[in-house]
């Protein structure tokens, strides 16, 4: 079900009503319904859109909390300083689940994700349970009919599950028995959160991937080069993060909490060597789970990483 956006959670501090150089980004938002959506004759400034679901993190036995996760990243995102790094910013709203299946709603997503990615220079989707993968990649399909797709997620999981429906554990196996044109790089694994057997696919698949613990203190030469290689070997470029794969101590609330995680500014770096450039139209941002944070601590990490990620 799609919902507009609430312009009452785009509020903060007021510095000045007039002088454009003190704005924060609640006083340049714009809100806009998707359904009569006009597109542009150029793409350019941001879109977002919010993921308010987390029956794939119930399916997959995750805990629920993650479809609040949209309304609270754009809470905390609103009191950030506008440092003019875009054109304009669009909350679009949310997109919860309805149907009786949740690929009904992944397909719901993915309609109206593809009118914001078609649109704006950078389209932001907000999770909700990283099922919102699938979505993205189902929008992203639909905006490039025929390109060569390269999906790079940043997680402590390969979500590749083998499942007979849509959970969020396995977007990236749907992804990839679908399209041949699809290939999978993720960064921040997790040693202990991840069976033998999806090492086994991964190897099947030759799925690249990095450890967490290869991420701890820097992005190393060669890590640099497999991210490089992978972007320019692809024609558009699919990125998405999964906030479990930020240690705990950083990111409290999120539906599987990681022991041995990498750090946020890791996650900076990395997202440095993706995003600039023409190929990333689309970022998503799963899992942080509003029911069990501390202080606003990871919501208020999203709210910054979507705020550095703006080009």
């Amino acid at each position: 079900m799609y919902k507009l956006a609430e312009p009452n959670l785009w509020t903060g501090r007021l510095d000045s009503g007039t002088d454009k150089r003190q704005f924060r980004h609640f006083q340049t938002v714009k809100f806009e319904d998707l359904n009569n959506l006009v597109l542009s004759k150029e793409r350019k400034g941001v879109g977002l859109l919010g993921y308010a679901v987390d029956k794939g993190v119930e399916l997959n036995k995750g805990r629920i909390g993650a479809k609040e996760g949209p309304n609270a990243i754009k809470k905390a995102f609103a009191g950030l300083p506008d440092l003019n790094q875009c054109e304009e910013i669009v909350d679009y709203g949310n997109v919860e689940h309805s149907h009786e299946h949740l690929i009904e709603t992944q397909e719901e997503y993915a309609i109206l994700a593809a009118k914001s990615i078609k649109n704006h220079s950078q389209t932001f989707l907000l999770g909700g349970g990283h099922d919102i993968a699938y979505a993205q990649y189902l929008a992203t399909r639909k905006v490039f009919p025929n390109q060569s797709i390269g999906v790079i997620n940043i997680d402590a999981h390969f979500d590749t599950r083998d499942e007979d429906e849509s959970t969020s554990g396995t977007s990236f196996r749907q992804i990839l028995e679908q399209d041949e044109q699809a290939d999978y790089l993720v960064l921040g694994i997790s040693q202990g959160g991840n069976t033998q057997g999806l090492f086994d696919y991964a190897k099947q698949k030759e799925i690249q991937y990095v450890f967490a613990d290869e991420l701890l203190h820097q992005v190393s030469p060669p890590i640099k080069d497999m991210i490089e290689h992978f972007i320019h070997d692809h024609e558009t470029i699919m990125f998405t993060i999964c906030m479990d794969v930020v240690d705990s101590a950083f990111a409290p609330d999120v539906s599987a909490p990681a022991v041995l995680g990498i750090y946020p500014h890791t996650v900076f770096e990395l997202a440095k060597r993706i995003i600039p450039g023409h190929k990333v139209n689309s970022i998503s941002i799963a899992e942080m789970n509003p029911q069990y944070d501390l202080d606003q601590r990871t919501a208020k990490l999203v709210a910054n990483l979507v705020h550095h990620f703006l080009i």
